[in-house]
């Protein structure tokens, strides 16, 4: 389990996170959700270790996140974070040597489906290939907890359905998904668990099965609701 307690950050005089405190469940899928400027992207980057909050603590695993941690994190950012001089191969090799659960079965297996070859450098990849690679490359380190920031940037409408298709096919019930996302309705039917964030502050958090059977209403709907107005 992921535990975010009183988290505040603040950058300069904006206030990216305020007092922020959340757990965040084994083998499940979380969406961390809300409008442009919340703290979500500040979220993740604190769960990986990235950005030291002002106050309160991470814990992962009952652990404070130090190197011994690091493994059990796999973070993928909205921004580009590889070597563009590599070839996909040797990014692999790269990742083999410094990430001791990274599986090059699972990262050839999503390179096949993503219709790519490993001889391929990156620095002359499309920005749609670019980001299927940071995916690959952050799925296969194989962790227990994998950090996704705005991953279908970039990815056309089709493969994202063989993307979806990849994370629930290689989730267990031991390892979780973290994620945030403007695509709400590509999340909708994967969803477990869903943190909404306005202004820095846990807004509301709910099971989306449960909202569509209990109160008949999608992720989108509870979005209006809490964000309305704003």
């Amino acid at each position: 389990m992921i535990e975010v307690k009183n988290v505040s950050k603040k950058f300069r005089r904006v206030k990216a996170l305020d007092n922020i405190s959340f757990n965040i469940e084994e083998g499940k899928i979380t969406c961390i959700l809300g409008i442009n400027g919340v703290g979500k992207s500040t979220i993740l980057k604190s769960i990986a270790g990235l950005i030291k909050p002002d106050k309160g603590e991470i814990l992962i695993d009952n652990e404070k996140i130090t190197y011994k941690t690091y493994n059990k994190i796999s973070f993928v950012p909205d921004v580009d974070n590889h070597f563009a001089q590599y070839t996909i191969k040797e990014s692999f090799e790269f990742m083999k040597q410094f990430y001791k659960n990274w599986d090059d079965e699972k990262a050839y297996e999503m390179l096949e489906l993503f219709n790519l070859t490993d001889d391929r450098k990156i620095s002359k990849l499309s920005k749609g290939n670019i980001a299927r690679v940071k995916i690959i490359l952050g799925f296969a380190q194989n962790a227990k907890y994998t950090l996704l920031d705005e991953p279908f940037s970039g990815i056309d409408i089709f493969k994202r359905e063989e993307f979806l298709g990849v994370m629930t096919k290689y989730i267990n019930e031991e390892q979780s998904i973290i994620l945030t996302t403007h695509e709400i309705s590509e999340i909708e039917m994967i969803a477990d668990d869903v943190i909404l964030i306005d202004e820095g502050k846990v807004s509301c958090i709910f099971n989306a099965e449960e909202l569509r059977t209990r109160d008949g209403m999608s992720i989108v709907d509870k979005m209006r609701e809490v964000y309305k107005g704003e």
